[in-house]
């Protein structure tokens, strides 16, 4: 039995890793896009990473622990009242509305460190970085 769970303890190691590594390789991608497409000259870049890793990290932990209770809460969908219905509803909203403040937050941060239009190039840079991920996801899918 302990050579099973040091078995799987070691898989779950190497599995953790594995994921570990590709998080920092996309998070290199992204990266190195951004810096890009906005073109940022060495100083934009050393006041910029420290603001734009507050923003992704005050927006991850928004995402976790919004959305995580928003799922659980749906976990029951079909046996769920009107009066749970309307909470999620609540819910949901809620965390478009705290998504949007935290973006004009950031916004004008970002406007302290950078040109108004490296700001909306920005922007548009992170949609461009998702949908390149995704086109590059449904082209492994076809193969």
């Amino acid at each position: 039995m302990k050579k099973y769970i040091l078995i799987f303890s070691l898989l779950i190691a190497f599995t953790s890793n594995l994921l570990a590594q590709k998080g920092e390789r996309l998070e290199a991608m992204k990266i190195g896009f951004i810096t890009e497409r906005l073109n940022l000259t060495a100083e934009e870049a050393k006041v910029f990473w420290p603001v734009y890793n507050k923003f992704t990290e005050e927006l991850k932990k928004l995402r976790q622990s919004t959305k995580g209770k928003i799922t659980e809460e749906m976990a029951d969908m079909p046996n769920m009242t009107d009066a749970e219905a309307e909470k999620v509803l609540a819910d949901m909203v809620n965390f478009k509305i705290n998504e949007a403040e935290l973006l004009k937050k950031y916004a004008a941060e970002f406007k302290k460190v950078l040109p108004v239009k490296k700001v909306v190039l920005l922007f548009k840079a992170e949609n461009d970085f998702k949908r390149e991920l995704l086109k590059q996801l449904a082209n492994r899918k076809k193969d």
